[in-house]
């Protein structure tokens, strides 16, 4: 039996693309135990090569949304092609992206223009910065680096104990600034409304 795994992209009800990631071969009959299923590494580099599409498909969207001025609506010179690197839990994502010469119909010089760089990607998703931190946070780093590159679906299987080490102690940094410098959603109204207005005289006692 041959069993293919393909990712659909669809838009607005459309479908945009239709992509093989994934093609496997077992036994119609006479199967072995170890043969039901997927292994943990077939599994894991599947959810690579899925994450590998849809990533860099929101890529190419946001790319394409760039790709004309946004006040004149005339095309934009591409300058070159830029990769980039983002860490996931389901393995490191290697996308593509144009830059382009940004419109000058506004007046001014010409500046570069990156997608991703709107879109400020991270180095690693939040999602695995969390785990990193909260099994990092209850584990010996070694310990906890060898079990998520054991178990979770990061497919080269490689976590360094000193990158899950620097998430952590980066999460519980933000944490302790939370504390003492808390966002202006956890500040009473007043003190919003001295972030917004720049004023350091409460709103009560303004006339």
């Amino acid at each position: 039996m041959e069993f293919i795994v393909w990712v659909e992209t669809r838009l607005a009800g459309k479908t945009l693309a239709v992509q093989e990631v994934a093609k496997f071969d077992r036994c119609a009959s006479g199967i072995a135990s170890e043969e039901i299923g997927l292994t943990l590494q077939e599994g894991k580099d599947v959810l690579k090569h899925v994450q590998q599409n849809i990533v860099q498909t929101q890529i190419q969207v946001q790319g394409l949304a760039c790709s004309r001025c946004m006040h004149c609506s005339g095309t934009q010179l591409v300058k070159d092609i830029r990769r980039r690197q983002i860490r996931t839990v389901f393995g490191r994502i290697t996308v593509a992206c144009r830059r382009y010469i940004r419109c000058i119909c506004q007046g001014g010089r010409p500046s570069i223009l990156w997608p991703p760089g709107l879109m400020e990607l991270p180095g690693s998703t939040p999602e695995l910065s969390y785990l990193m931190a909260k099994w990092g946070s209850i584990l010996p780093y070694r310990r906890a680096a060898q079990m998520l590159g054991e178990l979770l679906p990061i497919s080269d299987g490689v976590v360094s104990h000193a990158t899950l080490r620097r998430h952590t102690l980066a999460v519980g940094a933000r944490l302790d600034q939370r504390v003492t410098e808390p966002d202006e959603y956890d500040w009473p109204e007043s003190r919003r409304f001295w972030r917004r207005t720049g004023s350091i005289v409460d709103p009560a006692v303004r006339r």
